[in-house]
């Protein structure tokens, strides 16, 4: 039964996050999605690591192939992390605050309400601990975006109009 509700859940939220997807706009996909796979990948190896650290439990997994922090991975996530740079990148400050009140309501209502359908909890971590880490990281996908993905575009050249 718990693992039927798992997939539910889980695979409710990616599906839902994925649906928004096409509405982002194909010119922010392209630009964002290099910092949101960069961080991703760097998820993933810290995922292993809290597995083993026991830092966070997904007792149900959603899938066999397929653990919830996975699932949120692929998610919410993914399409957050595009959804916010569309609305803030440029804007750090701005940035900033639409991450602290995502991640705050991701770590204190949303957790609490997984940990009482026993589908997430945190082990190790204090709820400040994981958003302090969630924040690390919208920090490390920004700097990302700014040093490594925007300056590396080539500048163009402004066209001067000629003197007549």
């Amino acid at each position: 039964m718990r693992k039927n509700r798992s997939a539910r859940v889980f695979g409710g939220m990616m599906l839902l996050s994925w649906l928004t997807i096409p509405f982002i706009g194909r010119q922010h996909i392209k630009r964002y999605l290099s910092s949101t796979m960069f961080i991703s990948f760097l998820i993933m190896v810290e995922s292993y690591i809290a597995e083993k650290k026991k830092w966070w439990i997904f007792p149900h997994p959603p899938h066999p192939y397929l653990t919830g922090e996975t699932a949120l991975l692929l998610g919410p996530f993914l399409a957050g992390s595009l959804w916010i740079k569309k609305f803030t990148y440029g804007h750090f400050g701005k940035y900033m605050l639409l991450n602290v009140l995502v991640d705050t309501f991701f770590v204190y209502p949303f957790h609490r309400i997984m940990r009482r359908a026993n589908l997430f909890k945190v082990g190790m971590f204090k709820e400040h601990h994981l958003l302090g880490i969630f924040l690390l990281k919208a920090v490390l996908i920004y700097g990302y975006q700014y040093f490594i993905v925007e300056k590396q575009k080539p500048q163009r050249a402004l066209k001067k109009k000629p003197i007549e």
